[in-house]
């Protein structure tokens, strides 16, 4: 796990900063960067900023600016964000701009803790393998006695189908008796697979393109929706090259 975590807190309200500052103190990978009062003084820092924010803990409601309008400026420089705010009306719109998660105030530890305990497993912890690459399967597809092996490396997307699961391979497409639930079970533990759809696993090995919330993988495509989109838009972004020239 990267040793420091690096946050930064943007909020008009003093009091409210000194409350995550007691909290962020409970977490000893966590290190405050820096704080803000004034949104338009933080916003022109962190474009300036050469290095990425670890994770953003962001007050919607401010004047000049709010953090909504804030977060989609920083987007590219924030690893992760914290939306915080006394209104719930605004939890829609956090998660369409990805946001980690989204704390009511007055925010209360435990909360913070599950948050922040969270974001250290999904974006700071290795994601381990522990199968072989080159792992296969065994099928039955329906024919009585018959067993069909399938390397795992071959399998480019998995698509649920009523209460059986449909995968395609490089050269066909096998329908097991076995839910999502379960195929995401199985592949948990190799970073390749990704849940992106209520209905869509994919292998990112095979990604050609991404327009807008449509996978392309090579002659397929998958889709993309809330709430499964958010860990895979999370490893696009760390491996999608950006110059960090202003």
């Amino acid at each position: 796990m990267k040793s420091t975590i690096k946050c930064v807190i943007i909020d008009d309200d003093q009091f409210a900063i000194d409350i995550l500052i007691d909290h962020i103190q409970e977490i000893s990978e966590l290190e405050i960067q820096a704080t803000f009062t004034d949104p338009i003084l933080a916003l022109t820092t962190i474009l300036q900023h050469q290095e990425p924010i670890d994770i953003l803990f962001l007050d919607v409601d401010m004047p000049k600016l709010s953090g909504i309008d804030l977060a989609e400026n920083v987007r590219k420089k924030v690893k992760n964000i914290i939306f915080t705010t006394a209104f719930s009306d605004y939890a829609i719109k956090a998660f369409d701009l990805r946001a980690k998660h989204y704390l009511l105030k007055p925010i209360e530890l435990s909360k913070f803790l599950e948050a922040i305990r969270e974001i250290i497993s999904d974006d700071f912890q290795p994601r381990e393998s522990k199968m072989s690459d080159n792992e296969s399967y065994y099928l039955r597809t329906g024919e009585r006695g018959k067993l069909t092996r399938v390397d795992k490396n071959e399998i480019i997307y998995i698509q649920a189908a009523m209460n059986y699961v449909d995968l395609q391979t490089k050269d066909k497409r096998y329908t097991i008796y076995m839910t999502m639930k379960e195929m995401e079970e199985v592949l948990k533990d190799d970073d390749r697979f990704f849940r992106v759809h209520k209905s869509y696993i994919i292998n990112t090995d095979y990604i050609s393109q991404i327009r807008g919330n449509t996978i392309e993988l090579g002659k397929y495509q998958a889709l993309m929706t809330n709430p499964y989109k958010g860990d895979f838009l999370s490893y696009i972004d760390q491996k999608t090259l950006i110059s960090k020239r202003i």
